[in-house]
């Protein structure tokens, strides 16, 4: 998992402390009959903010998910996957708004410290900082549009939507409202028992169900200038992302790139696959910024581009 900036993102899990559960009343099994078994913990995969994948034992039975029609109590042995609706904890949302008023510091020192805080902050200063835009102040509204444009290049645009509802997909339903919880008791092989805080995972998937995905996949084809036009359409292909040579790579862009970069180096520039990682991949395509920016990533380095005709693509992360 990459260094995190102090304060910019949240680790994933809090420790969990003073929990007590006592047992509900009259719960206890007669004299002479055996307590049921408890259920297995489900294993899930947490897709957290900046890409990185933790593999966790839930150990919550069941999920509150409130609804326009009511509270229901899901079992988590029934969820295949969650979309988390965007979270943004109180703390980073005031930091956020304290640093927007920084950018118009008298001291210019103060101002780049600002700025390149409120970058390492990534989607969770996205839409403060749109705002911020219009600000009266020049100074402010020329750092909050420079900030704007460096996340919509640096981020996947999929994660600069703004999700107000969390969605469970269980095998035959599609579940939307509002999960009750702040957190989710976990426990991993790395951390023993913990919490795992929701504002810092974009998706929870139960382990092994990447077969919806895969069923469907197709070999990659070396670029995407097939689907010019096609603005919207997703794709699924099994891609082996390449191994860096150190020369600059035939793609073009950072977080989306043109329909003629090559998917399997955008894939390892991106941060969705590792060098010789082979993996199911989803993207989508979108129509082309007015410019693409190059950038080294993952060992890989981008090349920029002015407007390209046909469209781009990005990888959805799911």
């Amino acid at each position: 998992m990459p260094l995190v900036r102090t304060a910019a993102r949240a680790a994933p899990f809090v420790l969990l402390a003073g929990l007590v559960f006592a047992p509900a009343h009259g719960s206890s099994a007669p004299v002479g009959q055996q307590a049921a078994k408890p259920a297995a913990p489900a294993e899930v995969e947490a897709v957290c903010l900046d890409g990185s994948v933790l593999k966790l034992k839930v150990l919550d039975d069941k999920l509150e998910l409130v609804t326009r029609y009511g509270s229901l109590q899901v079992p988590v042995a029934d969820v295949r996957r969650v979309e988390l609706a965007t979270r943004i904890p109180p703390d980073v949302a005031e930091r956020v708004t304290l640093l927007i008023g920084n950018l118009g510091h008298p001291d210019f020192d103060a101002r780049e410290k600002a700025t390149a805080e409120l970058r390492g902050y990534r989607e969770r200063a996205y839409f403060p900082l749109l705002k911020a835009v219009k600000h009266p102040d020049p100074e402010v509204g020329r750092r909050a549009d420079e900030s704007v444009r460096f996340i919509q290049q640096s981020v996947p645009a999929s994660a600069l939507e703004s999700r107000d509802q969390d969605v469970i997909h269980t095998d035959d339903m599609r579940l939307t409202g509002r999960l009750s919880a702040a957190g989710l008791r976990v426990v991993s092989a790395q951390f023993g028992e913990q919490t795992l805080r929701l504002a810092d995972v974009r998706t929870l998937r139960a382990a092994g169900s990447g077969g919806e995905d895969a069923a469907t996949a197709s070999a990659a084809p070396p670029h995407l200038v097939a689907y010019q036009g096609q603005f919207g359409k997703e794709l699924v292909f099994t891609v082996t992302g390449v191994t860096p040579n150190g020369q600059p790579a035939a793609v073009w862009g950072t977080g989306q790139y043109t329909l003629d970069s090559a998917l399997a180096a955008a894939a390892v520039h991106s941060g969705t696959l590792r060098p010789g990682q082979a993996g199911v991949v989803r993207v989508r395509v979108v129509a082309s910024p007015p410019q693409f920016v190059g950038s080294t990533q993952n060992g890989l380095t981008s090349t920029h581009y002015g407007p390209y005709q046909g469209g781009a693509y990005e990888f959805v992360r799911r």
